[in-house]
């Protein structure tokens, strides 16, 4: 992840830190100043075979009919173990918007529902994919992210 971002020549700040699982671990033992927390859920519509990311500040609850409502299904599900290791290579405690680098886009590429308030933020953090580590950057550069990876992205007001 790093090394990416270093290639698109977003700044950022690299944390280490011992292993967090929940977003209120993560928020208590990496606090950063102007920077939201996030939690991101990687998700599939009960009736078909479709994923999505979901990210939302930590401690905003997931209305899984409401996510849903955005793409036009009726409810979303979590993912299993086995499928965000297939798709994303990450475990449960490690998703987030960085394990798109992971996703092969020729199979398939599931977008991203982010929340208003993240997307409006200052700065946000996320694991890079192992969550011992966060990555902490300006909200305009994790667009720059997005962008550079061509992820479909919907805001979504939860």
């Amino acid at each position: 992840v790093t090394n990416y971002l270093d290639g698109l020549g977003i700044k950022y700040e690299l944390l280490r830190h011992k292993a967090v699982v929940t977003t209120e671990e993560s928020r208590l033992i990496i606090h950063v100043e102007n920077c939201m927390s996030c939690k991101s859920l990687y998700v599939k519509d009960k009736k078909s075979d479709n994923y999505y990311m979901v990210v939302l500040p930590f401690d905003k609850r997931a209305d899984m009919r409401g996510l849903a409502g955005y793409v036009g299904t009726a409810k979303f599900e979590f993912a299993t173990e086995e499928k965000l290791f297939e798709d994303l290579n990450v475990h449960r405690g490690s998703v987030s918007p960085f394990s798109y680098l992971n996703e092969d886009t020729a199979k398939y590429s599931a977008a991203l529902l982010i929340d208003s308030e993240v997307w409006n933020s200052e700065r946000v953090k996320f694991h890079p994919g192992d969550n011992t580590a966060t990555v902490v950057l300006d909200t305009c550069d994790f667009k720059k992210f997005l962008h550079s990876i061509g992820k479909k992205t919907i805001v979504v007001n939860v």
